[in-house]
């Protein structure tokens, strides 16, 4: 490395071992996008001389990484030791436990030589000093900063750091938010500061030097790949949001740190659908679902949102909302979301998932379709105030006698 790196490449909240929607698939599209980062991080290096690599904490989606996720970890950052690029990384809320945090996976990483492991720490590489504080409650705020402004030296400062910087514009929902807040006003000026925890890429604070990689891989389904269906035709509302890492290129003359995002490539289609129900009878829905099969949904993960309300005189059931997943080929996985209400009923809600849920547990507990089916019909009915009926239901397809008695539903 030279004395005063100039290109630094800054990823963060890679979440290694994440199974997301409990899928294994998902969990190995993690370790690719961080594979390809590393791909393009030395494809940089022989091309534009990057010689430094930063990751803002969320190393791993877990404090006790599988061995396998250990492995991807282990290959990525070989791969940039043999390139001679060094790594430096911080704990962020996924990499250890807020009453443990010395206790992490990252500590593995740098005993073996793969990273240099930053905890309220610096390095200095020439006229640049490169800071890490590990992510911290928001009450425990004030003894991280004071902690820092000590660390700052007298050239170029560039603090890595794993919270959310007050007032900086997230769009999606992120967990936990307020738990690890620190308002801007309260950061050192003289510093440029290589935030992670926000997975929205390349998103920059609007008053601090304060730029977040984000995630490199789809966090949230506000990422996905937008279609409605209006009319019994997809139209398409918005692209998959991009994914990738920052070039921070520290400018010799001034200090100034420039940014560049460098969006990654490839990764699977992740895709939402969202399907409106306005109380048309369910033979005119059933018709407009023909044109779900105008995707290619190949590989997919894809989420299919059905909301609105249904006709009067309807039950859920009518809509044929199960029939949904059929219309939907070669996706990896499809997964069918209900929010619809009667009319004049703002209570009346029904979450196709639970009832999925429902039936894989009756299934696997029972293993008897035709009382799944009974069971599944009867909590229909009662959504709809039919008890007696659901009770019929029920003692049909168990196999009941009508003299058996029933708790009473008020």
């Amino acid at each position: 490395m030279s004395l005063y790196p100039v290109l630094i490449a800054h990823l963060s909240d890679v979440h290694l071992g994440r199974r997301q929607y409990g899928l294994e698939a998902r969990a190995k599209d993690y370790e690719l996008a961080f594979l390809r980062a590393i791909d393009e991080i030395i494809g940089l290096r022989e091309e534009r001389g990057v010689d430094l690599v930063l990751v803002s904490g969320d190393l791993f989606d877990n404090p006790r990484p599988s061995p396998s996720t250990y492995l991807t970890a282990i290959k990525g950052f070989s791969r940039l030791r043999d390139s001679g690029i060094d790594v430096l990384v911080i704990r962020g809320n996924h990499d250890a436990s807020v009453i443990n945090p010395i206790d992490n996976p990252i500590t593995v990483l740098d005993s073996s030589g793969l990273v240099k492991y930053l905890d309220h720490g610096y390095v200095d590489y020439g006229k640049v000093r490169v800071i890490g504080v590990g992510c911290v409650p928001t009450n425990s705020r004030v003894k991280m900063v004071k902690a820092l402004r000590e660390l700052l030296g007298n050239g170029v400062n560039i603090v890595m750091m794993h919270q959310y910087v007050e007032g900086a514009p997230y769009r999606y929902p992120m967990p936990n938010i307020d738990y690890y807040t620190i308002p801007a006003g309260e950061l050192p000026k003289d510093a440029y500061y290589a935030v992670g925890h926000i997975h929205e890429h390349a998103l920059r604070h609007p008053t601090l030097e304060a730029v977040y990689p984000g995630s490199l891989e789809v966090w949230d389904s506000q990422e996905f790949e937008t279609h409605v269906l209006e009319g019994g035709r997809l139209r398409m509302v918005k692209g998959q949001d991009p994914k990738g890492f920052l070039l921070l290129n520290v400018d010799e003359g001034s200090g100034r740190v420039r940014v560049e995002p460098i969006r990654l490539k490839g990764g699977r289609r992740m895709i939402k659908v969202i399907v409106n129900v306005n109380g048309e009878p369910p033979s005119t829905f059933k018709e407009q679902l023909g044109g779900l099969g105008a995707l290619d949904y190949r590989d997919a993960y894809v989420e299919v949102d059905v909301i609105g309300e249904l006709g009067d005189g309807f039950s859920v059931r009518d809509y044929g909302f199960n029939t949904v997943k059929g219309l939907i080929n070669g996706a990896l996985k499809v997964n069918v979301k209900l929010s619809v209400a009667r009319r004049g009923s703002a209570k009346a809600q029904a979450t196709h998932g639970l009832i999925e849920l429902i039936q894989t547990v009756l299934n696997k507990s029972i293993g008897d379709e035709a009382v799944v089916n009974a069971v599944l019909r009867a909590l229909d009915l009662i959504s709809d105030g039919k008890v007696n009926e659901a009770v019929a239901i029920l003692e049909r397809g168990l196999g009941l006698g009508s003299d058996v008695e029933w708790l009473q539903w008020s």
